[in-house]
C-alpha cells in the first residue's frame, strides 16, 4: 500500500510539472508573438497636433541659443507677411470704392511683391540687428527708469530708424524693379541656356583633370584655394 502511494504521489508530481511547464512554453510563445507583432506594427503618427504653448516653448528655446539669428528671421517674416496684408487690404479697398456701374470684372485684389521683398530684406538684415544690440546696450547701460529708457529710446533712436527705414525700402524698392526690368528686357534665362551649352562641353577639357589632381595632391582645406587658382588658368 505504501508503495502504491508513493507512486501515485510521484505521478502526480510528474503531471504537475509537466503541466507547468506546458504553461511556461505557452506564456512564452505568447509573449515571443507579441514582441513579433510589437515590432511589426506599423507607427501610427499622432494625430493630436502641438499646441501654441508648445511652439512658444521651441521659440523662446531657439531665442535663448540664437538670439540674432532668430530675431532677423521672425522680423524678416513678420515685416513681408505685414507688408503683403497691407498691399491686399489696401488694393481689395481700392476696388471697392472704384466699383464700375455696369457689370465688368473687377481686377483681383494684388499683394506687391516688390514691397513685401524689400519689407522682408530690411526688416530681417537691417532693422533686427541694430533693435537688437540696441536693446542690449539700453537694458545694459540706459537709465534704471522704464520711462527714461522709453524717451531715449524714442526720442534718440527711433528719428533716424524711421529716416534710415524709408531711404533703405526705396533703395531696395528701387533696385529691385531695375533688375526686374533688366531681367526681363535681356532675357537673362534664354542666353543662359544657350551660352551653358557649348561652355560645359569646353569646360570637360580642363576641369576634370584639375577637379581630380587637386582631390589627389591636396588637403580638404586647400580644395578652394586652388580651385580658384585653375579658375585664373582656365579664364
Amino acid at each position: 500500500r505504501q508503495n502504491t502511494k508513493q507512486r501515485r504521489h510521484h505521478s502526480n508530481i510528474i503531471k504537475f510539472v509537466i503541466m507547468t511547464g506546458s504553461n511556461d512554453r505557452n506564456d512564452k510563445d505568447d509573449g515571443e508573438e507579441t514582441t513579433v507583432t510589437n515590432i511589426y506594427r506599423p507607427i501610427r503618427p499622432n494625430p493630436n497636433p502641438i499646441s501654441p504653448s508648445e511652439l512658444l516653448n521651441r521659440y523662446n528655446k531657439v531665442l535663448d541659443r540664437y538670439p540674432l539669428r532668430t530675431k532677423m528671421i521672425t522680423s524678416a517674416a513678420v515685416s513681408a507677411f505685414g507688408s503683403g496684408l497691407g498691399s491686399f487690404l489696401s488694393s481689395s479697398n481700392t476696388n471697392n470704392n472704384n466699383k464700375p456701374s455696369n457689370n465688368k470684372r473687377q481686377s483681383p485684389s494684388r499683394i506687391n511683391w516688390v514691397d513685401v521683398f524689400s519689407y522682408a530684406i530690411h526688416g530681417g538684415l537691417i532693422h533686427a540687428p541694430i533693435c537688437h544690440y540696441w536693446f542690449e546696450w539700453l537694458a545694459t547701460n540706459g537709465p534704471s527708469s522704464n520711462t527714461s529708457s522709453v524717451l531715449v529710446d524714442q526720442l534718440v533712436v527711433q528719428p533716424p530708424l524711421l529716416v534710415l527705414m524709408f531711404v533703405c525700402l526705396d533703395v531696395l524698392r528701387a533696385n529691385i524693379r531695375a533688375s526686374i526690368g533688366q531681367f526681363r528686357e535681356a532675357n537673362v534665362v534664354g542666353k543662359a541656356l544657350s551660352a551653358a551649352g557649348p561652355a560645359v562641353v569646353d569646360s570637360w577639357r580642363f576641369w576634370p583633370f584639375a577637379v581630380y589632381f587637386t582631390f589627389k595632391y591636396l588637403k580638404k582645406k586647400h580644395y578652394t584655394v586652388a580651385l580658384n587658382l585653375c579658375s585664373v588658368a582656365w579664364t
